[in-house]
């Protein structure tokens, strides 16, 4: 009897404010998305889309801020994955309201939520229920009591020309009264940055500048950076507000105003229905990032926003990698190499991690008491060190899930064009590792030849 498919994963990593916190008192985002990993790969299941991180998002805010657990929960909604993740309870949510309308969404979707600290947050039955609600319900008490003390304590601050937060954007300083002032070095690279972009030039031309000038931003800081009214000697926290709080660094208030109007919001944008988007399986093959749908030209583009930036962008119209892509899998689950041969390589994949993890255990029950004998320590590391590699080959290959999976040729039949979409986007993510685009010239000018099927890696080759 054939083993039931590994589940899909997707891992939220939140981090409400970094500010000084270090140590114990900071989980990063680092350590919160390999403490994910490394329970996939105990568990042998595979996480299908790149960590969905929150950074400076606070657990409070209500379900339409917080984007990263909004993709999160879509991806389950849309049957592309199977398991939410979260490191630490707290890191989901702190608010109980929050916290009900998630879990209801996911497990009415089929899927389920894991906190690594807590284990599976579930309603299904009363006795989860309750225990999953009271573990919120304290989490938000803990939330709301620290946000009473802190807000007198930042209403005082913000009075006296203090802006109550650790981190502020370039060309300042703190002085030794708390109060922001102008950086002799830094002040006069972002008045002229300022200056550019009312001139006209793009923001990767301003990101570039300012990297020159040794201020290292991605296009979205610089976004963020142009618009903050600190730059003109304000202060607005959240209800708090002072209007003349410290120096100013643009003195022009037209200025800034022009600046604004250059980088209007055109609004949020709808989510594109097209094949690969969001899937996470389309890369530059320069750089390696994820590339991102362009809706007004049609196009997959490189999503690189490094300060440093892409060297040599890799960009392809959306029809064209699509119909690639559709045909290559064709072939993969129609011939040996799909379907059968890749089950083979599950079992055997098992089987490895079966010996691998035996072994270990086997070790561990012999030289308990002689743990700290250097040749019983070397000899774990090792037996642990190739039960991680058996892992790892493991979820390489993804979940066996093919059989479950329509053919191409159903797909076809499926009357509704959404769910053919779906299907096609489920059976992509069940079998395609990565598509690689190459720019669309090489290092010496020349152009690429027309891209072929060789451009799509299948799990487990």
């Amino acid at each position: 009897m054939p083993k039931p498919p590994s589940p899909r994963d997707v891992v939220v990593v939140r981090v409400s404010s970094q500010g000084d916190r270090d140590g114990e008192h900071f989980h990063s985002p680092e350590v919160q998305a390999e403490a994910a990993e490394r329970w996939a790969k105990t568990r042998a299941e595979r996480i299908v889309a790149d960590p969905f991180r929150e950074i400076d998002v606070s657990g409070k805010l209500p379900l339409a801020k917080r984007p990263g657990l909004t993709a999160a929960i879509e991806m389950v909604e849309a049957n592309q994955a199977d398991h939410i993740l979260v490191a630490y309870f707290d890191r989901l949510v702190r608010s109980l309201k929050v916290q009900l309308e998630v879990i209801e969404r996911v497990e009415k979707a089929g899927g389920e939520i894991f906190a690594l600290d807590h284990g599976k947050l579930t309603h299904g039955t009363a006795a989860t229920r309750l225990s999953t609600n009271m573990m919120g319900a304290v989490f938000q008490y803990f939330a709301e009591v620290t946000g009473e003390k802190v807000t007198a304590g930042q209403a005082r601050a913000v009075a006296r020309g203090v802006y109550p937060h650790p981190r502020f954007p370039p060309g300042f300083v703190r002085g030794a009264d708390g109060v922001l002032a102008p950086d002799p070095d830094a002040a006069p690279v972002v008045v002229e940055a300022f200056t550019r972009r009312d001139r006209g030039a793009t923001l990767r031309e301003v990101q570039s500048y300012l990297a020159e000038n040794g201020i290292e931003r991605t296009i979205a800081g610089v976004q963020r950076m142009l618009s903050s009214r600190l730059y003109l000697g304000e202060i607005h926290f959240g209800e708090l507000h002072n209007l003349d709080a410290h120096q100013r660094i643009i003195r022009d208030r037209d200025l800034f105003d022009r600046v604004q109007r250059r980088a209007v919001s055109r609004g949020r944008r709808a989510k594109s229905d097209r094949l690969l988007a969001r899937l996470g399986v389309l890369r530059c093959g320069t750089c390696g990032s994820r590339m991102v749908i362009n809706t007004y030209t049609g196009s997959y583009r490189c999503g690189d926003t490094s300060a440093s930036g892409c060297a040599r962008r890799a960009a392809v119209r959306a029809d064209v990698v699509e119909q690639i892509v559709i045909n290559a899998v064709r072939e993969y689950t129609g011939t040996a190499r799909g379907p059968a041969s890749r089950e083979q390589r599950v079992r055997e994949a098992d089987q490895r991690v079966e010996r691998a993890q035996a072994a270990l255990d086997a070790a561990i029950r012999a030289f308990t008491g002689l743990e700290g004998e250097t040749a019983a320590a070397e000899r774990l590391a090792e037996l642990r060190a190739a039960r991680d590699r058996a892992l790892d080959a493991r979820a390489d290959l993804g979940p066996e899930r093919l059989r479950e999976v329509i053919s191409p040729a159903d797909i076809d039949k499926l009357p509704d064009p959404p769910k053919r979409l779906a299907a096609w986007r489920r059976l992509i993510t069940d079998t395609v590792a990565q598509v690689t685009v190459p720019p669309a010239t090489t290092a010496d000018g020349r152009r690429h030849r027309i891209l072929t099927g060789d451009i799509v890696k299948f799990l487990g080759q």
